[in-house]
């Protein structure tokens, strides 16, 4: 069971869903370039800097790959056997490695390096004040990722089957929307396209 500091008064844990086999794109998504950085690398940095702790990354897919790319970060890799069923099982096993004490956390797509660390931080102060069960950015007319889950969420997580993630929860807990203005955080990276796309946004 990972051990962790406090965000404040409150225990905020990050959850990097990298075990994708990245069948579209062609290789390993977590590992591609931003800024002179891999994906994943970046965006533990970030979830690092915004004071979520722990930071933990599920990988599947390419374990090896994925625990080489964090480098020295203070970041633990939990290996998903079950990758292939899909992203519950990688939600599931992220949580499972929280301690009781952790009373949120915020789960990161592998392909969204552009998310900074005042989105994370705005998210946390959201979720502070309001004690929301869902707390998700809302950009223009559409929600985006990363979206924060309180603790009173986690045994519904425990319950989804196949390639089901955390909107599977939105009809069942109160979500709060956060305003944010930056439109390329609902770019994703499913093709060489989409990041050439995503480069462009933040040249």
């Amino acid at each position: 069971m990972l051990r962790f500091t406090q965000y404040d008064e409150h225990v905020i844990a990050a959850i990097i869903l990298a075990a994708g086999e990245a069948q579209r794109f062609g290789s390993p998504k977590p590992l591609l370039d931003w800024h002179g950085e891999p994906f994943v690398y970046h965006i533990a940095r970030t979830a690092l800097a915004a004071g979520l702790l722990p930071v933990v990354v599920v990988s599947g897919a390419y374990p090896t790959e994925v625990q080489a790319a964090l480098k020295d970060l203070p970041v633990p890799v939990m290996h998903n056997s079950q990758w292939q069923v899909g992203q519950s099982t990688s939600v599931q096993a992220g949580l499972r490695a929280l301690s009781p004490e952790v009373s949120a956390v915020i789960f990161l797509l592998a392909d969204q390096p552009q998310v900074s660390v005042g989105l994370l931080q705005a998210l946390v102060k959201k979720y502070i004040e309001t004690s929301a069960a869902i707390v998700v950015p809302w950009v223009g007319m559409r929600r985006g990722n990363p979206v924060l889950f309180s603790r009173v969420t986690f045994p519904d997580f425990m319950t989804l089957k196949g390639d089901i993630g955390g909107r599977a929860l939105f009809t069942r807990h109160e979500v709060i929307d956060l305003p944010w203005d930056d439109p390329g955080l609902l770019l994703d990276v499913d093709t060489p396209e989409d990041y050439q796309r995503l480069l462009n946004a933040y040249d």
